[in-house]
């Protein structure tokens, strides 16, 4: 029988979720089929739940979540997020993910949507459909008491109860959402999920983590975080407990300032921070930037083009200039030579039949689209060719952003 691909209705979301989990190997997360239908109800509502299936069982899952990513200049893009995708270790091989891709590439482009964007659990898997490696991110690790900062940080931090939490971290998240590139919108009850107060058996679990706040001097929220404390092995009769810590800041003083109160905390000899910016100008607040050990930097947000025109207009370029631009798509939705002039002002695309500047595949658009690579290191890799002398360069100029843009949440 051959395998079908289909949207997956409310009666068939139990066993899609289900296959999901079993996917990711969480098996404990089996059976919250019920709670999350009532969280992604419009989604599943709107047909973006998309299954493969053998017969009657679903083998195969792929979400093709609406939403909205912030770009260079402060637009919100529609843009189609791509999750729980999966494909049963049974049916490997078939091109059921293949399947699945085309079909929700022709959903977002039949309804306009621009871009599409994931979090690939690999590697090797996406750049083949077309998606580009955007974002970046970090985890850093801290030895508490040999911290300090360069000068006295203004404001206070409190701990907050997980509903105040929740209340401040949604102003303090609209406020950076809007200003960051690669941003996306917090939906389906995130923010009381991420608190504990939310959970699939009714039991609140936000008495497992403590919530501070961070407010300026005037008492305005500017940011937030939450951290598990661990238990060390106290040798010597000495405590050398742990934490692992989320955070969001709008600006490097909110980030130093929790940081702040986190390495000044008794019986806290370490902590790790994850889902950081790459951006790390913020160290230069410490007198020893060496502390804020970075472990980890590891690529977050891939985006795909699905058009190219309206992508291309929707962002600001930090340069004035004008490219065009080859781009291949075997898929055929961004394939074709684009003339785009643009700046600081805004941009302005269409379709060409000029000779190329530059000649690129659709994932090294995606990569250069949210401001993170320089289009001449991706060409010294093989990943654009430079047809015009200078356009590398003029590319560089135009694209790349002063600040790396930031994922800021998974989805």
């Amino acid at each position: 029988m051959p395998i079908e691909i289909k949207i997956v209705t409310e009666s068939d979301f139990d066993d899609f979720n289900d296959v999901a989990d079993i996917g990711f190997l969480r098996l404990r997360e089996r059976g919250q089929g019920p709670f999350r239908r009532t969280l992604f109800a419009d989604e599943i509502a709107a047909g973006r739940a998309i299954g493969a299936y053998d017969g009657g069982r679903v083998v195969g899952t792929f979400a093709n979540y609406a939403n909205t990513v912030t770009v260079p200049g402060g637009a919100a893009v529609p843009v189609s997020a791509v999750t729980a995708v999966t494909v049963a270790q049974t049916h490997r091989r078939r091109g059921i993910l293949s399947s699945m891709t085309a079909k929700a590439f022709r959903q977002s482009a039949d309804a306009g949507v621009p871009l599409s964007m994931l979090i690939p659990s690999e590697w090797p898997i996406y750049g083949r459909y077309g998606y580009g490696h955007a974002t970046d991110e970090t985890r850093y690790t801290f030895e508490s008491k040999r911290c300090a900062t360069v000068r006295p940080l203004p404001g206070t931090v409190d701990f907050v109860s997980a509903p105040e939490w929740v209340q401040a971290g949604q102003a303090v998240y609209e406020r950076v959402r809007v200003a960051t590139p690669g941003a996306v919108e917090r939906r389906n009850s995130w923010w009381e999920r991420e608190a504990g107060l939310l959970t699939h058996d009714g039991e609140p679990r936000d008495k497992e983590w403590l919530f501070v706040v961070y407010r300026d001097e005037d008492g305005t929220p500017r940011g937030v975080a939450t951290y598990q404390p661990r238990e060390g092995g106290w040798e010597g009769f000495v405590p050398d407990n742990s934490a692992e810590v989320y955070m969001i800041a709008e600006d490097y003083v909110a980030r130093v300032r929790l940081l702040q109160f986190l390495w000044e905390q008794d019986w806290l000899s370490s902590f790790s921070v994850d889902r950081f910016p790459a951006d790390d100008t913020w160290r230069h607040l410490m007198v020893d930037p060496r502390l804020a050990r970075q472990k980890q930097r590891y690529d977050v947000l891939w985006v795909r083009v699905l058009d190219v025109v309206a992508a291309l207009e929707a962002r600001t370029y930090e340069g004035e200039g004008r490219l065009v631009l080859a781009v291949t798509d075997p898929d055929g939705y961004a394939d074709g030579v684009y003339a785009l002039e643009g700046g600081p002002a805004g941009a302005t695309a269409k379709r060409s039949t000029e000779t190329p500047d530059l000649t690129l595949p659709v994932q090294t658009l995606g990569a250069l689209y949210l401001g993170q690579h320089a289009a001449s290191a991706l060409a010294r890799v093989g990943e654009a060719a430079e047809e015009k002398p200078g356009a590398l360069a003029l590319a560089d100029r135009m694209f790349k952003t002063a600040v790396p843009p930031y994922c800021v949440t998974w989805f």
